[in-house]
């Protein structure tokens, strides 16, 4: 995956952790390949619950941190709006308990 969505969270929530101040124009920059990105991702998904099917693939595992930090963003709506199925499925693996334990 294209590194955007990182970039968008580390400016958003690492950067100002540290008392610095967000770079807005590397944000404003990464949400439109995000945004393509999610498409791309969205467009190759097959399965319910899960990315590829009915288990938990290393795609599952790859994407749950990426959207656990976007999803901390304001960006997170608008990169995201296109894309129902990773909605669902981003809110359906928060909700398990190694996901929530560790991401939370």
């Amino acid at each position: 995956m294209h590194p955007q969505p990182l970039s968008i969270a580390i400016q958003r929530l690492i950067v100002r952790s540290h008392g610095d101040q967000t770079d807005e124009d590397k944000v404003k920059a990464a949400v439109v390949p995000v945004k393509t990105a999610l498409e791309a991702i969205e467009s190759l998904t097959v399965g319910h619950p899960y990315l590829l099917g009915h288990e938990l693939t290393i795609a599952n595992f790859y994407l749950i941190p990426v959207f656990t930090y976007l999803s901390q963003t304001p960006e997170y709506e608008a990169t995201i709006a296109r894309t129902s199925k990773l909605r669902t499925w981003c809110n359906e693996v928060s909700q398990l308990p190694n996901v929530n334990k560790f991401c939370a």
